[in-house]
């Protein structure tokens, strides 16, 4: 969890970047009340020197305050990428310490300055809780800073923090409370592993036994490898699957049947299109998030915590994946559940039953098939057993005939 930091903190832990910067800078805790302020030796110490007088620490700031902390935080930025252009690891820490600011702008140029430098296969370690910035255009920065990396260690990092959305607004973790859903304890929530309109919720945890054996003590069939899960079900996922994908576009269609807004009010217009966008994202959402490549997830295990009649099958309408995080180091798993109606599911069944059907109906006439052939070899080989029996009895008596 980050620390709370405000601006008067967060110049401390960059005291020694500013030092270095810039020669003559020191820095000093906040003046005491009546003690007057040294002579500031330059435009960026007087701004630094009024923000720490009249503004941090007091109930009652001036009007002032709100600019003298808009220039710091664009003072610290400029830091950050005087520190990245220099290319030295010497920095990093400072850098990273950055990322316990609580300002997005700074945590972006500090993703901007550690690209700079070139993070390598040793910071993995360091960066992975940086991937699961609450912001998303913080992840976005730390992405592609992790994708000027170098190493095997770095690419697969690459491959697993990739973030699926933007904005500057802070997310919340899912409230699972709401949804009927057990998180294991010591589980930390992953923003960009995580959509709860399409039924997923993922987390990594501290203990792998820890989280098998919660689960396992929940569920109500399993565990089953996820490949043996999906055949198991592959009806159901398809049902489903047409179902939301049916969903989807009765909503797409409803929203782009609406009256656009004025292009002139901003705001109304990027929330018009971020909903026409996030409609045609969710599929793929869904379809990225249950992929479960090997070289990022290892060997996946599924418990069932919940089965459901709907029509004519079994559902299985909660389940959890539990699995080992490559890139993060950690074991990580993923709650998952049906978000559309049971009439839906029933509507998309109706031609998959009749699929299966015709399935069973061929296995069936396979199995015959195979039978027979199994029996007609069967009958061929004991022919020829017989008449190797039979050749080698003539061959004996011709010769005990002829005196052999």
């Amino acid at each position: 969890m980050r620390r709370n930091h405000d601006l008067h903190s967060l110049t401390y832990i960059l005291l020694p970047l500013w030092l270095m910067t810039f020669s003559g800078l020191v820095l000093a805790a906040s003046p005491q009340e009546g003690v007057p302020p040294a002579k500031a030796s330059s435009p960026k110490d007087a701004i630094l020197d009024s923000y720490l007088r009249d503004c941090d620490g007091k109930a009652s700031k001036s009007a002032n305050c709100e600019k003298l902390r808009k220039d710091i935080i664009d003072i610290l930025k400029e830091d950050m990428y005087t520190l990245g252009s220099t290319t030295s690891r010497t920095y990093l820490p400072e850098i990273i310490g950055m990322f316990s600011s609580d300002e997005p702008d700074l945590r972006i140029a500090a993703a901007d300055a550690l690209g700079m430098i070139g993070p390598q296969d040793s910071d993995v370690e360091a960066l992975v809780p940086l991937t699961n910035d609450p912001v998303p255009d913080v992840r976005q920065a730390v992405s592609q800073m992790i994708g000027r990396g170098k190493g095997t260690a770095m690419a697969l990092l690459k491959q697993r923090a990739l973030p699926l959305r933007t904005g500057r607004t802070p997310e919340k973790p899912a409230d699972t409370s709401k949804l009927n859903l057990p998180f294991a304890p010591n589980s930390t929530y992953l923003f960009d592993s995580s959509d709860a309109l399409v039924g997923r919720l993922s987390y990594v945890a501290k203990n792998m036994n820890e989280v098998t054996a919660f689960y396992k003590g929940k569920a109500k069939k399993g565990p089953f490898p996820l490949q043996e899960f999906k055949d198991k079900y592959r009806y159901q996922f398809q049902d489903e699957n047409e179902a939301m994908q049916k969903a989807q576009e009765a909503e797409g269609k409803q929203v782009t049947d609406m009256q656009p807004p004025d292009p002139r009010n901003m705001q109304a217009y990027a929330e018009f299109m971020q909903k026409i966008t996030s409609v045609g994202a969710r599929q793929g959402s869904r379809m990225y998030l249950d992929s479960y490549e090997p070289n990022l997830f290892g060997s996946p295990t599924v418990y069932v915590l919940q089965e459901r009649q709907i029509g004519q099958r079994i559902y299985p309408t909660r389940y959890v994946v539990v699995y080992q995080e490559q890139a993060f180091k950690k074991p990580g798993y993923r709650l998952s559940w049906i978000t559309v109606p049971d009439d839906m599911i029933k509507t998309m069944q109706a031609a998959s039953l009749a699929e299966e059907k015709e399935e069973l109906a061929r296995n069936k006439e396979d199995a015959a098939v195979k039978k027979r052939g199994e029996a007609l070899e069967d009958l061929v080989k004991k022919k020829d057993e017989q008449e190797k029996k039979n050749f080698k009895k003539g061959q004996a008596d011709l010769e005990k005939e002829l005196g052999f």
